[in-house]
């Protein structure tokens, strides 16, 4: 009986192994695609303009602007409780062109606005500018804190607010987005990181 030795070259070697190993990274990579996905599940529902500024904690610099409120449903998907970043939702207003970083969050509470505490931003926490959008400028509206009776508070400087980042405990919860609009804001969408989630539309 004869016994055939096959001879494997170190070429044909090196390219079993490297084919190996590109399925193993593609693999990972899937992987972990897969569990930024489904770490959150958004709906954007209906937005409106915001004429009552006194509902507001805070008012703009820009007396022109005004408030797009944006209400989504967030719905937590992973069995894994991840940090949902407030700072990476970006309204994207088709007319202007701007990618425009979100002024405030709250969640209605007995028939009231709950607003989340925001802090000034700083190079550590300024997760806005890490997802850029080819063809818009970002744009960013300072704000500053008012009393009971919305009058700016004495020695207050108005600055780029950094919202707050939240680990949702329950499988789904509301908030509301306020974005800094012009009044004759009419279409944009609604981005979270780098990936279109809705729409928001007004009628002027």
């Amino acid at each position: 009986m004869k016994i055939t030795h096959f001879i494997i070259s170190p070429l044909i070697l090196l390219s079993f192994v490297t084919v190996a190993m590109a399925q193993s990274e593609t693999t990972a990579i899937l992987k972990d695609s897969a569990r930024q996905k489904d770490a959150y599940r958004f709906t954007v529902e209906n937005s409106v303009i915001n004429k009552a500024l006194w509902q507001q904690p805070y008012r703009y610099e820009d007396k022109n602007l005004k408030t797009l409120s944006v209400r989504i449903v967030v719905r937590r998907v992973s069995a894994k409780k991840e940090a949902l970043d407030f700072n990476s939702f970006t309204l994207l207003d088709e007319s202007k062109k701007l990618r425009i970083r979100p002024s405030g969050v709250y969640y209605p509470k007995r028939d009231k606005k709950k607003y989340l505490k925001s802090k000034p931003v700083n190079d550590n926490y300024n997760d806005f500018k890490d997802s850029a959008v080819e063809g818009y400028a970002n744009f960013e509206a300072k704000t500053f804190k008012v009393n009971i009776l919305g009058l700016k508070k004495k020695n207050i400087v108005p600055t780029v607010k950094s919202l707050k980042k939240l680990t949702l405990k329950a499988k789904s919860a509301v908030y509301y987005l306020d974005f800094p609009v012009q009044e004759e804001f009419s279409y944009g969408k609604i981005y979270y990181q780098n990936k279109p989630i809705g729409f928001a539309a007004v009628k002027n």
